[in-house]
């Protein structure tokens, strides 16, 4: 799992002249709440309080404005299209009734309707966007700043419609109609990621660096890149970078201890998730990195204690319960590994991939008949049906040899053989431990270690089994 650094929209309001010249003290501190939980990113205070300011004055432009543009960002982090056309419509009536022209009151208008082709998929929305955002440009009276803004917006639209060149053209013309706009050169580095043109992707890092040279979102963003590329000692100094301009920066301090994770290093990555903690203790995900990082030491009673707080603060994460099973697996508290495992299914029965590791650990507690009662599904299906789960599942309880489930590795596509050879060999070597034949399992740990597929629970279990901890 990676932390994703998402450029903010512009959306920040910047207001008309209200329809009304002399709002109450009460009602202008109304707005000013609004507007504070906005910049929080706290969507549902800002709805519920512009609602209340609707109540009073259905045409109070700023609070159309405001709960439309949080509506949209709630509407797409929730994926929730309703809720994103609620929100241009506050945009459209905000612009209605603004008392003179307002360029900014267009930019959660165009936005929305980018945010419903990403959670529709249909880029007819992104269309309209980009034509409404061209009449826009097309105006004599457009300010410079506010080309840029429009601009910015026309090349989200163009992304969201597939459309990756023209997108990056107009981020280009954003940041030459207003070298400060941040969030057009950020956008742009990540249009010429996606276009596969890493050179243009670090230029474009190196100019805004320039152009805010304390700003560590730049640095940080810089980071995610050479992480994507694997390239961890890049990584790590951009984070440097970023926590040097900010120490309070956690984003940075969590993403260092990702790539620092991701290389191996998990001691100094543990160090900074827990870091990152302190400076913001609301972070679930985070302290399920820190526990994968105890893991990966051998520390497998610490994960188990870290797993179970994620669950605790996030009783419905299957896959907290999944990573819970796993370190209790790896430490042969097989009773717990059972029951994390079985929440998995009972929260997200689709999770069929946790289904390998329920069956094996029925096999070692003696339990075969609850074993076999998961194995039916798999031997229903007919040879052209299943697929590797199945294939793992059946090996478990003993309808086809370990040979047989390596023939069956899918070698299409080295990424996939690598990753099936690393659970084949994991859980041939785990069959031959539990029937005492020790050297032979050895030999079957190495070569799922070998597979380099660190990111796997058999990789990992395979260093547990063998003892190889960093």
């Amino acid at each position: 799992m990676r932390i994703r650094i998402a450029v903010v929209a512009l959306l920040l309001p910047m207001f008309a002249a209200p329809v009304f010249a002399d709002p109450s003290p009460a009602h202008e501190a109304q707005r000013q709440k609004a507007s504070q939980a906005y910049e929080l990113g706290d969507w549902g205070t800002v709805i519920q309080t512009c609602s209340s300011i609707l109540q009073a004055n259905l045409q109070d432009n700023i609070a159309l404005h405001l709960r439309g543009s949080a509506r949209i960002e709630h509407g797409l982090v929730s994926e929730d299209g309703g809720m994103i056309r609620a929100g241009i419509a506050d945009a459209r009536q905000a612009i209605t009734v603004a008392s003179k022209p307002e360029f900014n009151y267009y930019l959660p208008y165009l936005y929305g309707m980018t945010c419903l082709t990403t959670v529709e998929g249909q880029a007819s929305h992104a269309g309209v966007a980009v034509g409404i955002a061209t009449q826009l440009l097309e105006q004599k009276s457009i300010t410079p700043e506010q080309k840029s803004n429009v601009q910015y917006q026309r090349g989200l639209a163009n992304a969201a419609a597939g459309k990756l060149a023209e997108s990056i053209s107009d981020y280009r013309a954003s940041v030459i109609a207003n070298p400060k706009n941040i969030a057009s050169y950020m956008a742009m580095a990540d249009g010429y990621a996606e276009a596969k043109r890493p050179e243009d992707v670090i230029k474009v890092y190196a100019e805004a660096a320039r152009v805010f040279p304390n700003e560590p979102l730049v640095y940080n963003n810089q980071g995610m890149f050479y992480q994507s590329q694997k390239n961890y000692p890049d990584a790590v100094r951009s984070f440097n970078l970023a926590i040097q301009k900010n120490p309070k920066y956690y984003i940075a301090v969590t993403n260092r201890g990702y790539a620092l994770l991701e290389a191996g290093r998990h001691k100094e990555a543990e160090a900074d998730f827990a870091a990152s903690l302190r400076l913001n203790p609301s972070q679930p995900g985070v302290r399920g990195f820190m526990a994968t990082a105890q893991l990966m030491q051998g520390q497998w009673q610490k994960a188990l204690g870290e797993y179970q707080n994620v669950i605790r603060q996030s009783p419905g994460n299957a896959f907290a319960h999944a990573d819970a099973g796993f370190a209790a697996y790896f430490g042969k508290d097989y009773d717990t590994a059972l029951a994390e495992f079985n929440q998995v299914i009972a929260l997200e029965p689709a999770a069929r991939f946790i289904n390998p590791w329920r069956t094996w650990t029925l096999v070692r507690l003696g339990k075969t008949p609850q074993a076999a009662g998961i194995a039916q599904s798999s031997r229903s299906r007919t040879e052209k049906e299943r697929d590797w789960i199945d294939w793992l599942v059946l090996f478990h309880v003993g309808d086809i040899t370990g040979a047989d489930l390596v023939a069956r590795v899918d070698k299409r596509d080295p990424d996939v053989e690598a990753a099936q050879l690393c659970e084949a060999r994991f859980f041939i070597a785990e069959h031959l431990l539990q029937s005492g034949q020790t050297q032979q399992a050895a030999s079957e740990y190495e070569q799922a270690l070998r597979t380099n597929k660190r990111q796997l629970s058999a990789w990992r279990g395979a260093s547990y089994a063998l003892r190889r901890f960093q």
